[in-house]
């Protein structure tokens, strides 16, 4: 068991819209013999008062969260990508803050996230400083992510939308997965394995 003054372990999980991090997330709490509290971009959105989210057009969301559809058709394909304003912006910087408290606080924290523009993940290594953090870039084949996409009934288009920029941030990752080649208890398993591995990378 954990000392409750030896922070926690991070991995964060970065990915386009239904690539399948939350399975991954939700399958690494199954499978570690630590408890790992979750936190994912949809937790933050789930808070978001719907006159400054996603769901409406009005003006308001254009100071939160809106959708983007103005690229229109990507060979021959919609694409939708979530823009944000100054209280959107102020509401991911508070994210960031509030969740990193779990690790500093001596919890494992997986990170469920979907970077909408690239200069986010910066934010996100401030709000992390000092802790070990395991950056998995998550995969599939975009026909996948759209399938899936289209199977659950999200916002069709968003897959798409970022993909071009999802994983232009600068950073190295430490692990990559492509959720199609197992199942996610073996992915977490092996995003577990690593997390020892850059731990022991790191520790002085």
């Amino acid at each position: 068991m954990r000392s409750a003054a030896r922070p926690g372990r991070v991995i964060f999980l970065n990915g386009i819209s239904s690539s399948g991090k939350t399975s991954l997330a939700r399958a690494i709490q199954d499978e570690s013999d630590t408890p790992f509290v979750y936190w994912g971009i949809d937790t933050l959105f789930g808070s978001v008062p719907p006159n400054w989210g996603g769901g409406h057009d009005g003006p308001l969301s254009r100071d939160g969260f809106w959708y983007d559809r103005t690229a229109g058709d990507v060979d021959g394909h919609p694409s939708v990508t979530v823009r944000y304003g100054e209280v959107g912006l102020r509401m991911l910087r508070s994210a960031c803050v509030a969740a990193a408290q779990f690790a500093y606080g001596g919890d494992d924290l997986v990170i469920d996230e979907m970077l909408l523009t690239p200069d986010l993940l910066p934010i996100w290594m401030d709000a992390l400083n000092g802790l070990d953090v395991q950056l998995v870039r998550v995969t599939c084949p975009l026909a996948v992510a759209e399938q899936r996409e289209s199977a659950r009934g999200n916002e069709i288009g968003l897959a798409r939308g970022h993909l071009r920029t999802i994983h232009d941030h600068g950073y190295t990752y430490d692990t990559t997965v492509d959720t199609t080649t197992g199942t996610p208890s073996e992915l977490a398993k092996f995003v577990l394995r690593r997390q020892h591995q850059v731990n022991d990378e790191t520790r002085p």
